[in-house]
């Protein structure tokens, strides 16, 4: 099965926050952009009071408080009780799958799935739950990653990976990329592909390795990329690492 939606990859990464909160935590206090991607992507939702949001993969709730500033109702879905639990005291909560949407047609203004769909079997029956539950008139965004993200990363992580004369078996292919456009044009014909550019800036190598820890848990290949960071530290002031993200805006 492939790693991405493997039920137990699946539960280590997402039965309770504390791996997310990592690597929200990474972007948050590394990420060189000076508009954090949570701002860029509320911005394209074009949220106006009195809205009611529907956050598919909810995780954490981060985008909530941007939300909720700009006058919405959240209603949050994510099939994790350990993300639910943490968030039921902030909106609705509720527990459910992408693939089935627990709620009633036309139900929100807006619907969102910000990095979700990577993680799901069928990603077109996903954004067809998505479509359903928007009214018309409303939009749906969903956000993921390009084909190059975090690439200089995973780069690291094979050279390390030789050095110990392990076979090349690292990969960061997702199955839901921003360049999948045309599988989401069979949902929603309109939509657009809107590219958030940034990168993670590392004056040390432990931030960066806690990073990759919350993804994979490998102590034998971080020692050995630590001493590559370091030297690309030492040759370049920092371990830049680029970013490359963005989300499908579909109207309705």
């Amino acid at each position: 099965m492939d790693r991405y939606t493997s039920p137990e990859r699946l539960a280590d990464q997402y039965s309770d926050t504390q791996k997310l909160r990592i690597r929200q935590e990474t972007h948050q206090r590394y990420g060189e952009s000076p508009v954090s991607f949570l701002e860029w992507a509320t911005d394209l939702m074009n949220i106006r009071p009195g809205m009611t949001v529907v956050d598919v993969g909810s995780g954490r709730g981060i985008y909530h408080p941007l939300f909720m500033e700009r006058g919405a109702r959240v209603i949050a879905i994510d099939r994790s009780p350990g993300m639910a639990q943490e968030i039921k005291n902030t909106c609705l909560s509720i527990l459910g799958d992408a693939q089935a949407i627990p709620l009633p047609d036309a139900i929100c203004d807006r619907a969102v799935c910000n990095h979700v769909l990577y993680h799901v079997p069928d990603q077109r029956l996903a954004m067809r739950e998505l479509r359903r539950i928007v009214r018309p008139g409303g939009r749906v965004v969903i956000a993921t990653n390009g084909a190059q993200n975090n690439a200089r990363m995973y780069e690291i992580a094979r050279l390390a990976a030789s050095d110990l004369g392990s076979p090349d078996t690292l990969t960061h292919s997702s199955p839901f990329k921003l360049e999948d456009v045309e599988r989401v044009r069979e949902i929603f014909p309109d939509v657009r592909v809107e590219i958030f550019h940034s990168a993670f800036r590392f004056p040390e190598a432990e931030p960066a390795l806690r990073y990759w820890r919350s993804m994979r848990d490998d102590p034998e290949l971080e020692t050995a990329m630590r001493p590559r960071i370091d030297e690309i530290i030492r040759a370049e002031g920092v371990f830049r690492v680029p970013q490359v993200a963005g989300c499908f805006v579909a109207d309705t």
